[in-house]
């Protein structure tokens, strides 16, 4: 069994893509040149939340595990804040890989990726075109495909509750900045130039006939996010974002990945079909699926028993990578 807090606590920079990002790497005590991680949050996450739940047990576990705020968001540089853009945080975790191989004191040959939620399937993509990546683990995935789209507007639906039948609820009309093209972009700025933010989370549950006006409502949601809008969590982002957004899809690059991998999903998580579908497609043989009932999709990013656990079945995992 590992001793707990047996690591150093290093608050870190590194560039990426003209900007600044700031990270923090818990390197453990007594380790030479020991395996490194970068771990990568939930949509609109700061390091201080899940990330440091799972590098921290990381760490313990003998692993040097890096958590950063994204470009745009925390302590890291980038304008327009907020700008939730998944194809970015890809290049910050790619960025976040070439800080580690430029230390000098972990072993490149031994770098992988974990992922929470969105940061899941984007470990995944990422983990299937940078070849410095030997392993790569997703934990309550929010995989990147038109069902889950579908699947993430009717969660804000009135009268939506964990297990409902999705495919039988009335569609929401989408919000208006959710309709919006790549050709559409001069729209969702003021006429002064102004970048137009809304709600990033909201308890109040969308209207199917006029959508919402909070990026992720409804109550699911906020039981996890809300608390944290007390402790200086930047409760906005960027209209434009949704562009962003709905263009990224983790599909083809799932499909191509030959490292191993590691799937933690459930019934309980978010669209378990699609998390299935994903698992399906990773051609490599070297692959492993945790199904988990008993614990919903946001006990995994900070509820201790979970996180344990999750963390245990990552570093046996990863311990069998040669």
């Amino acid at each position: 069994m590992p001793s707990h807090g047996q690591y150093t606590v290093q608050k870190v920079t590194y560039p990426s893509h003209g900007e600044t990002i700031a990270g923090v790497l818990f390197y453990p005590k007594n380790a030479t040149n020991p395996p490194g991680i970068v771990v990568t949050g939930p949509y609109s996450f700061v390091k201080e939340q899940a990330p440091l739940q799972y590098a921290t047990r990381l760490a313990d576990e003998g692993y040097a595990a890096l958590i950063f705020d994204p470009r745009t968001v925390g302590e890291s540089t980038g304008e327009p804040r907020r700008q939730e853009n998944p194809k970015m945080k890809n290049e910050d975790m790619v960025a976040g890989l070439d800080y580690l191989a430029s230390r000098g004191d972990i072993d490149t040959s031994r770098l992988f990726l974990v992922g929470i939620c969105q940061g899941g399937p984007e470990s995944l993509d990422v983990a299937s075109y940078d070849n410095r990546v030997v392993g790569v683990a997703s934990v309550t995935g929010y995989f990147r495909d038109r069902e889950t789209d579908i699947y993430m507007i009717c969660a804000g639906c009135v009268a939506w509750k964990p297990g409902a039948d999705i495919g039988s609820m009335k569609m929401p009309t989408l919000s208006r900045e959710r309709r919006y093209t790549k050709h559409d972009l001069s729209e969702l700025t003021k006429p002064t130039g102004e970048v137009v933010y809304q709600p990033l989370v909201d308890p109040t549950p969308a209207d199917p006939e006029t959508g919402s006006l909070a990026g992720l409502p409804g109550p699911v949601i906020w039981s996890w996010y809300g608390p944290w809008t007390l402790k200086n969590f930047e409760n906005r982002y960027t209209v434009m974002s949704d562009v962003d957004h709905f263009d990224y899809t983790t599909v083809p690059g799932v499909a191509k990945l030959n490292k191993p991998a590691l799937i933690i999903h459930g019934d309980n998580c978010m669209n378990p079909a699609s998390a299935k579908r994903h698992f399906e497609s990773i051609p490599t043989g070297q692959k492993k699926l945790i199904w988990n009932n008993e614990v919903s999709h946001f006990q995994h990013y900070d509820q201790p028993d979970a996180v344990d656990r999750n963390v245990g079945d990552i570093a046996a995992w990863f311990a069998e990578v040669k």
